[in-house]
């Protein structure tokens, strides 16, 4: 079953609707308090991906369900441009990319690096995700898909012999969403952008 659609954008117009919505489509499954919460947490998670973009950056929210099975969908269209990937970054005066810490801020700088990189045709060579690209996504002709799953698997794999793998797997773990949702999806097309967070209870 597929909900109807909230819009939210980044001054968090609203949030407060797509929460209740959330909400409501997880008692009318039949969650109980925790899972509930947990759903509602994901939802939070996902808008937290909107702040800090100045400009006015819309998405469309919505959650498809069957049973106890959720996908929380956010789908945005985005105009990459030098100057978003800046807000995207958020470079402190520090010089350290503050946008990129954590496993979220990770998941918006890859998607600001993609989305500049097919603008600008640059070839992507994916030797190893967990060495050579932090994030690791599939590319074919018109879209970019990424998978936490996958990703987790890739990382895994290479703790033993990879600072940066090391490093990657603490982030995941660290992670509310990585903690919590089964898997999360983001999909490029073009100037589309959709995150999928996806929770069986």
């Amino acid at each position: 079953m597929k909900s109807t659609s909230v819009i939210v954008n980044e001054k968090g117009k609203g949030i407060s609707e797509a929460l209740a919505l959330t909400e409501n489509i997880g008692k009318d499954s039949g969650l109980e308090r925790k899972p509930l919460l947990h759903l509602r947490l994901l939802a939070e998670e996902m808008f937290g991906m909107l702040r800090g973009i100045a400009g006015n950056v819309e998405a469309d929210y919505w959650i498809e369900s069957e049973g106890k099975h959720f996908e929380l969908h956010m789908k945005s269209d985005i105009d990459m441009t030098f100057s978003l990937k800046d807000q995207f970054l958020a470079v402190s005066s520090s010089g350290k990319n503050e946008a990129s810490r954590g496993f979220m801020g990770r998941i918006k700088v890859m998607i600001a690096d993609i989305m500049l990189s097919s603008k600008e045709t640059m070839p992507y060579t994916m030797v190893n995700t967990a060495v050579s690209y932090p994030m690791g996504a599939v590319f074919d002709e018109s879209a970019v898909v990424w998978s936490m799953a996958l990703y987790k698997e890739d990382v895994q794999s290479h703790i033993s012999e990879s600072e940066k793998a090391s490093e990657a797997w603490d982030e995941l773990e660290k992670s509310i969403v990585a903690n919590i949702a089964d898997d999360v999806k983001v999909k490029i097309i073009g100037n589309d952008v959709e995150m999928i967070v996806v929770k069986s209870f």
